[in-house]
This record gives structure tokens, C-alpha cells and sequence, in this order.
């Protein structure tokens, strides 16, 4: 960024000499960035020559990418932040997971405990177990208001409680079945307010795997769609839920479904080859696909999403959390040698 000032600074000074027009652009093009301090002990890598990947009318050269200069929608300066936890209700209740060793039954056979998890309530003191002795308690989800577990009976011995994915609500204790097998095989939820989206595994019965969403207040629960990929990642890696929308990708297409208005709208959206890591916020959607996209609902519009800060570009980095949208805002976050730094930039609209 001081080369690029400089050079403007020295093309200001010029055009006074040689009685050019003023210069007053000069300083609104430099603002608009933001230095990020480069790291110590960095190891450094060569300018690229020739790009990466070709992805329609965008060269992308490592992670390095230029959005277009027709689009409608930019990112803005990326600067540095750090992650904080801001709810007052989660940090009343905190979860505690016990995974027991084997234990030796005989010399030839071994039998594992049941996995146990609890919650514990700041405040009081008191702990709740979920689950019992018959199964597998498994943490995924914790929000301010619910803690999303799943259940996996181990088949030795007698339960009430069925396999399948359940919530239990902080305040009040109550618990909420969500899907129970053999009907359902409910994996990777993901939860924003109300809504828990999941998929419903592939079983020899049900050899598809479905996206299905269920409400929480209402305990509706309807299919979103009928195929999810399965490519060796987390199905999860493959939907998004923020509000009231759900975005998900079926080969190859992106979706956005409307849960109070049950519709959904397809994404005009060319060159997809491969996109996971969707994530949603308001009208805005990101993913990657070669690099990371972004598409605003408002306008209908595509846009590039470069994350790396200026005076980075020669810097060996690896990704370390992908790049997510709240409130207008992306984060995400890069490695450099054993350390993790954290990044955010705003989405800025043409008026």
C-alpha cells in the first residue's frame, strides 16, 4: 500500500509541476485500504507467473484472486479482529463430555463405555446428563437457547430412548425429539433461532440422502430436498441456514428455500464445478468454487471475494476456517506458520 500512495503521491506532485488537473482523487483511492501488519519469520513464495485456475472470465493464482470490474457487489478493507463470546446465556451453561477407555471383559474382548455428556449450569451447580448408560451422547450443536445432541443406542443393553437426534432447551429442560430412528437416520445439524436443518443418512432402506428441516416452536418437519451430495465431506459442507433460509447445493446448482414461504429460487450462477462451505446472512451467499464467491439476492449478482490483505500476496498462508457471512460482515481466517489470524471485511453495494 505505501508503494501504491507513493506512486500516487508522486503523480500528484507532477501534475502540479506540469499544471495538469488537481489530484484530489488521490487520497480517496488510498483510504479505501487497509494495512494489515505483515507477520514475522514469514517464508515467502514467488510472484505467480501464470494462474492456477481459469474460472470464466477470473485467473486465480494460489489463493490470490481480482474481483471483475463490473460487479455490482465488492468487499471491502480487511482488517484484523478477535473472536469473542458475547451471549450471556451460553456462558451460563457449559458442557462436559466423558469418553471412558475400553475395558477388558476377557483376554480376546473389550467392551466400551458408554459416552456421556452433561450439562452444567454456572449459576446453580447443578449437572444434567444427557442420555443414559444404553448408548452414545454426541455434542453438536450448542446456541442460547438449545443444546443439539444425537443419540447412538450401543445395542447392549435395554434403553427406552431410540437412536436419533434430539434438543434440549437450557432454561426450561425440557427435551425435544427431532428425528428418531428407523424412520429417520438424522446426521450433521446445523441450527440458526428455530430451525434445525439435517440430513437424513443414507440407509439400505433410504439410499438417497435427503435435506430435511424441522422447527423447534412448531415441530414441523418437512423435506428441503431429495439429493445432497456425498463426497467424502460432512454433508453439512454442502448447506447453510440463517433465519428463515436455507441454502444448499444440489450437483451442481445452488439453492435458497424460503421456510415460512416454502419456495426456493436457483441461483444463476455459471462455471460450477465443485462449491461447498456455503454460508448465509440477509440476502448475502458464500461459498467456495476454485476461489470464494459471493452472491447478493438483492441485486441477483455475483462477486469475487479475495482474502488476502494487501501485502500479503507473496506470504505462504494455509486456510484455517472458511469464510462466513453475518450481518453484512465476512470472517474467516488464515494460518501462517503455527499461528492462526483472524480477518473481517464488510460487503460494500454500488448505489
Amino acid at each position: 500500500m505505501k508503494i501504491q500512495y507513493n506512486f500516487m503521491l508522486g503523480l500528484c506532485l507532477l501534475s502540479l509541476i506540469i499544471g495538469l488537473s488537481s489530484c484530489a482523487t488521490a487520497p480517496s483511492i488510498a483510504q479505501d485500504y487497509h494495512v494489515v501488519p505483515t507477520p514475522v519469520n514469514v517464508s515467502y513464495i514467488p510472484p505467480c507467473n501464470k494462474p492456477t485456475w481459469v474460472v470464466g472470465e477470473q485467473e486465480v493464482c494460489g489463493f490470490l484472486v481480482t474481483p471483475l470490474p463490473s460487479e455490482a457487489v465488492r468487499v471491502g478493507s480487511i482488517t484484523v479482529f478477535s473472536p469473542t463470546i458475547t451471549n450471556q446465556l451460553q456462558l451460563s451453561y457449559t458442557m462436559r463430555e466423558d469418553v471412558p477407555p475400553w475395558q477388558p471383559v476377557t483376554r480376546t474382548k473389550q467392551i466400551m463405555p458408554a459416552r456421556k455428556l452433561f450439562i452444567q449450569d454456572i449459576r446453580s451447580g447443578q449437572e444434567i446428563r444427557l442420555g443414559d448408560e444404553a448408548g452414545d451422547a454426541f455434542l453438536e450443536i450448542k446456541t442460547s437457547q438449545y443444546v443439539i445432541w444425537r443419540y447412538q443406542w450401543n445395542g447392549q443393553s435395554e434403553t427406552t430412548r431410540k437412536t436419533g437426534l434430539y434438543a434440549h432447551i437450557l432454561e426450561t429442560g425440557e427435551e425435544i425429539s427431532i428425528a428418531q430412528a428407523p424412520d429417520l437416520a438424522p446426521w450433521y445439524p446445523e441450527s440458526d433461532a428455530n430451525w434445525v436443518i439435517y440430513t437424513n443418512a443414507r440407509t439400505a432402506n433410504n439410499p438417497q440422502a435427503s435435506l430435511r428441516a424441522y422447527n423447534l416452536s412448531t415441530g414441523e418437519d418437512f423435506v428441503l430436498s431429495e439429493t445432497i451430495p456425498d463426497y467424502g465431506r460432512p454433508a453439512s459442507d454442502y448447506y447453510a441456514v440463517s433465519g428463515n433460509k436455507v441454502t444448499y447445493i444440489t450437483p451442481w446448482k445452488i439453492h435458497v428455500y424460503d421456510l415460512l414461504e416454502r419456495t426456493v429460487h436457483t441461483l444463476a450462477v455459471p462455471h460450477i464445478t465443485s462449491p461447498v462451505n456455503l454460508s448465509i446472512s440477509g440476502d448475502i451467499i458464500v461459498w467456495w468454487d476454485k476461489f470464494w464467491h459471493g452472491y447478493d439476492l438483492q441485486q441477483d449478482a455475483l462477486f469475487t471475494i479475495p482474502t488476502i490483505p494487501l501485502g500479503w500476496e507473496n506470504i505462504s498462508v494455509q486456510p484455517a476456517r472458511p469464510v462466513t457471512i453475518k450481518d453484512d460482515h465476512l470472517y474467516w481466517s488464515l494460518k501462517v506458520n503455527e499461528e492462526i489470524y483472524h480477518f473481517t471485511a464488510p460487503i460494500i453495494r454500488n448505489q
